[in-house]
Order: structure tokens, then sequence, then C-alpha cells
């Protein structure tokens, strides 16, 4: 290999270096993505409940409050008892309490609690559930 080879392929594999620094930046960076909005068109009465694919939401003294209903052991949707008012991951048997405030099981943390706007207008809820996920 000549001198003048050995830089053309310097200059050639640099430029390829270059050009792809800004690709694998772009593919392995995590873009933030506005929450997801769920309309309840329902009226709750206080101490009722409502569930959703993505969580339940409960009407309680001091407002609305949105709980997940992804266990976060594995991650396997929860089943929410009413007569228990609990949940209970039919995967691992995890349970939480109605608030998502861990009891029992493999998972060790609480579940995760959604942010809930009231509409004035229309008398429901907007819950912002992150895309992705918890």
């Amino acid at each position: 290999m000549t001198r003048r080879g050995f830089l053309r392929g310097i200059v050639r594999w640099g430029g390829i270096l270059i050009a792809a620094v800004p690709f694998v930046a772009f593919v392995t960076s995590r873009r933030n993505r506005p929450p997801r909005e769920v309309r309840i068109q329902k009226e709750i009465r206080p101490g009722g409940h409502v569930v959703e694919s993505d969580f339940v939401l409960f009407e309680t003294g001091s407002g609305p409050l949105a709980v997940s209903r992804r266990c976060t052991h594995l991650g396997c949707t929860l089943q929410y008892r009413d007569a228990e008012k609990a949940f209970l991951c039919p995967c691992h048997g995890s349970r939480f309490a109605w608030d998502g405030k861990y009891l029992a099981g493999p998972a060790k943390k609480d579940l995760v609690c959604y942010e809930v706007k009231a509409l004035a207008d229309s008398g429901g809820f907007v819950v912002l559930v992150p895309r992705g996920g918890p």
C-alpha cells in the first residue's frame, strides 16, 4: 500500500464515520413525546371508579386519581377487583391497594399514578398517559 492510498483510505473512512455519528445519535436518543390524552366522558360519583385498558380512574374525596394497570414486576396487565378494593396480577400474584400502593408479591414498587385534569364544561376527565408506558 502506498502512502497516498493509505491517506485516501483514512479520508474515506473518516468521512463515513463523520456521517454515521449523527445517524447513531438520532437512532439511540430518546425523544420527548407528549403524553397521550384519554378522555373520560362519564360522571363518577365519590368512591366510584371507571376501568380503562391502561388505568383505573377513581373519584376520591381529594379529587380524581388514575392508577396504572401495568404491574411494576414484569409489566402484566392487572385486574381490578372492586370487592377487595385491590389490583391483582394474574401472572405472578402481586397485589396492590386501590390507590396503587404495593401490598404483596414479587413486585416491590407502587403502581404509577397518571395526571388527571377535570373538564369543567362536560363534567368528564382527561388522563395524561405517558407514551411507551411507565
